[in-house]
C-alpha cells in the first residue's frame, strides 16, 4: 500500500487520430489540474483536487482501433483536512470520467466518439456510491434499531439497566444489514430489474 498516494487507473479508447486525441485530452485535463509537461507519448499534469495535491499522469498511445487514452492520478492521502483512507463517493474516479467526457465533447461528434470505458484497477464510480450508501445505511439504521431493541432484551431476560444483547438486538442489527444491501444494489446497479421495479413501486405510491 503507498501511504503517500491514492492510485487511481483507468483507460478509453476514442476513434480518432492520436494529435486530436492529445490536444482534446489536453484541454480537458487542464481545466482541473494544471502545471502540464508534455512527455514522449502524453503529458503530466499537477495540481489540487478536492484540497488534495494531486498528480495525472496521461498516456496516449494507438489502439487497434482509435486511440487510447490512458490516465493515472496520483492524489496525496494527507490534506490540510485529514487523512484520505479511501475515494468517499467515488469523487476522483468521477473526475477521471469527467476528463473522458470532455475529450469526447471537444473531438465532436463528427470526428470520435468515446468507446466503452475500461476500467481493470479501480471500481467503477456506481459501485464506490453504492457501498457508501450502504455503509452509511447500515450503520445509522441499525444502530437506531438496536438502541431501540436493547430495552427488550433487557426486558426479556429481566435484568434492567444493563445494556443486553439478545434476540431483539440481533434482529434488528439483520435489519440494519439487510437494508443496507439492498441500498447498495439499489445504488451500485439502478438498470437491475430489482432497482427498476422498486423505483416504478415508489412512483406510482406518489402519483396516489
Amino acid at each position: 500500500m503507498d501511504w503517500k498516494y491514492k492510485h487511481f487507473n483507468q483507460s478509453a479508447i476514442y476513434n480518432a487520430l492520436p494529435e486530436s486525441v492529445f490536444e482534446a485530452a489536453r484541454a480537458a485535463v487542464g481545466e482541473s489540474l494544471g502545471g502540464i509537461t508534455d512527455t514522449a507519448d502524453g503529458f503530466v499534469a499537477r495540481g489540487g483536487s478536492a484540497f488534495h495535491p494531486s498528480i495525472a499522469t496521461v498516456r496516449i498511445t494507438p489502439a487497434a482501433i482509435g486511440t487510447q487514452v490512458a490516465v493515472e492520478l496520483l492524489v496525496e492521502r494527507y490534506a490540510g483536512r485529514g487523512f484520505m483512507w479511501f475515494d468517499v463517493g467515488g469523487y476522483y474516479n468521477g473526475q477521471i470520467d469527467k476528463w473522458f467526457t470532455g475529450i469526447g465533447q471537444r473531438l465532436g461528434d463528427t470526428q470520435g466518439q468515446a468507446l466503452p470505458l475500461i476500467s481493470k484497477t479501480t471500481p467503477s464510480t456506481k459501485l464506490a456510491r453504492g457501498c457508501l450508501a450502504g455503509c452509511l445505511v447500515y450503520l445509522v439504521l441499525g444502530a437506531c434499531l438496536v438502541i431501540a431493541a436493547i430495552p427488550l432484551d433487557n426486558a426479556l431476560s429481566g435484568q434492567s439497566g444493563q445494556s443486553t444483547m439478545g434476540p431483539f438486538s440481533a434482529a434488528a442489527s439483520s435489519i440494519g444489514l439487510l437494508a443496507g444491501v439492498v441500498v447498495f444494489l439499489f445504488a451500485a446497479y439502478p438498470e437491475a430489474p430489482l432497482a427498476k421495479s422498486i423505483r416504478k413501486r415508489l412512483q406510482r405510491s406518489q402519483n396516489k
